[in-house]
């Protein structure tokens, strides 16, 4: 299973869920990151963050998830099948534990998707 570490003061491991318009959450708390790929042909493994998010439960939450930045990028003339999701679970996690790691990794990133609307 791929994966992906974010993170610059405390590395993340993140398990990669396959593209916006196909992934099947999992039922669990986790945070999670949509990427892109700036250049997929000259560097096909290098994604850079787009969104950093949370959820109580991402299979729940995933049709808000799958709108709300997908839409986004579909307004900056891109299309869903272009993004990836990553995910790192949460279990037993409550959601201020969770709000303060995307908060940490907003602010080392500053994804476009977190600072725009």
């Amino acid at each position: 299973m791929a994966a992906l570490s974010f993170g610059k003061r405390q590395r993340i491991k993140f398990i990669a869920a396959g593209t916006l318009d196909t992934w099947q959450p999992p039922v669990t708390p986790a945070l999670y990151a949509v990427t892109y790929k700036q250049d997929p042909d000259a560097r096909p493994k290098s994604h850079t963050v787009l969104f950093f998010g949370q959820a109580d439960d991402l299979s729940i939450q995933a049709q808000s998830i799958n709108s709300q930045v997908g839409n986004w990028w579909d307004r900056h003339g891109g299309r869903p099948a272009e993004l990836f999701v990553f995910y790192h679970p949460m279990p037993g996690s409550n959601g201020s534990e969770r709000r303060l790691l995307q908060e940490q990794l907003v602010a080392e990133y500053d994804p476009q998707g977190n600072s725009s609307s």
